[in-house]
């Protein structure tokens, strides 16, 4: 990938203002600079004002890629919220090449994760669960997070090569110390012991992974995700209003 290519961040544009604004832009900055060595200028303010220009203009919520390109120039480009059930089956897909040992950063045309979701649906699923050698990475577009024994929520470790989660970092800070998720390695095999898993991410939401290549996870509604589920739905919290 040419070092050219923009460094992007997509978030969820609500009728009452986009969501997680701070937290996108803390995240380009950072893209910004690992990749180009330099700090970036994001005026928030100006930001703030496009995106409530195309709020007027579009259908709410809706998604909106923020990209900023090497020389500077920041780039919105407005699109359709998908909507999915509130159970969604996974199919998995190859990690696409790249860095695997570090945090990945969102660059270029990312036409290599959208391929990975048009094979999924192709293949019967909602979205796509990347893998690299039995070992979970990452969603094409969210982060899984698991629940096992003894109370244990994990998500993949993102040194593995994952795309650092916004909603996941903003859903673990509005919970507190009332949970605590544990990053490690997760494989393929740990699967039929696990006791729920939600999908979490800007235009998926929150969803409860129901399948993956066509075999049922369990949902035990005593492993501790349906309360983290249905307080975030009674608070409204992807629409912005907790």
């Amino acid at each position: 990938m040419e070092i050219s290519d923009p460094v992007f961040t997509t978030l969820r544009l609500n009728p009452n203002g986009p969501l997680f604004l701070d937290s996108h832009v803390n995240r380009l900055e950072r893209a910004y600079a690992a990749l180009f060595d330099t700090a970036p200028m994001i005026d928030v303010e100006d930001l703030e004002r496009s995106l409530s220009i195309i709020s007027q203009s579009r259908e709410l919520p809706c998604l909106v890629r923020i990209q900023v390109h090497r020389d500077g120039e920041v780039a919105m480009i407005p699109r359709p919220l998908e909507t999915y059930e509130s159970s969604i089956h996974l199919i998995t897909q190859p990690l696409p090449s790249g860095i695997k040992d570090q945090a990945r950063y969102k660059q270029g045309d990312w036409e290599a994760y959208s391929n990975t979701r048009k094979n999924a649906i192709m293949n019967g699923g909602d979205a796509a669960l990347l893998v690299d050698q039995g070992s979970i990475i990452d969603g094409d577009t969210f982060t899984p997070l698991f629940a096992f024994g003894d109370g244990e929520f994990v998500i993949p470790d993102p040194m593995m090569g994952a795309v650092e989660s916004i909603t996941l970092g903003s859903l673990a800070h509005y919970f507190g110390k009332r949970i605590r998720i544990n990053q490690r390695k997760v494989t393929m095999a740990e699967l039929p012991v696990c006791l729920d898993a939600l999908a979490v991410g800007t235009g998926i939401g929150i969803r409860r992974i129901a399948s993956i290549d066509g075999t049922t996870l369990q949902s035990d509604l005593e492993a501790g995700l349906e309360d983290i589920l249905c307080e975030i739905e009674d608070k409204g919290f992807i629409e912005g209003l907790s």
